[in-house]
């Protein structure tokens, strides 16, 4: 009699550890159904916001979904952000060294320069060429700015 009992509470355990297993499998997949996950590499607009600016521009919103929309990004918005200044450039033979103010302080270019997304990728004689969000233009002594 006592070996009848040792075996059904043996199963007992064993069907309560099947169904505790089951329960937060499910609890799992529960929390994974509410994540949204989005792309970090690019910016978005709160849907309100996006829904005020269609409807300011006249065009039918697609924001109920849930759906959210780039904004738009402009070459006046990339002259606005320019995070330095072009002071001059040394020249030395082949080589160019462009002096560059930061707003941290002076700093001294030769070759490739990043900072907050825009790249320094030339030195020319007399200005540098800039980078940023697919644009690409010109920035030369004395801070004028030409699009290229």
């Amino acid at each position: 009699m006592f070996k009848n009992n040792r075996y059904i509470l043996l199963a007992s355990i064993l069907l309560l550890l099947i169904f505790s297993f089951n329960v937060i499998a499910q609890e799992d997949a529960e929390e994974n159904e509410e994540r949204i996950f989005r792309n970090p590499f690019v910016e978005y607009v709160d849907p309100a916001e996006a829904a005020a600016n269609n409807a300011a521009q006249g065009s039918i919103a697609n924001n109920e979904t849930g759906q959210r929309t780039e904004p738009v990004i402009t070459f006046e918005d990339i002259k606005m952000g320019i995070p330095f200044r072009l002071a001059g450039i040394i020249t030395s033979g082949n080589d160019r060294i462009a002096v560059v103010n930061s707003g941290d302080g002076v700093e001294f270019i030769r070759g490739r320069y990043e900072k907050n997304n825009y790249i320094i990728s030339a030195i020319s004689q007399d200005s540098i060429t800039v980078k940023n969000r697919g644009f690409t233009f010109q920035l030369r002594i004395g801070g004028e700015i030409n699009e290229r």
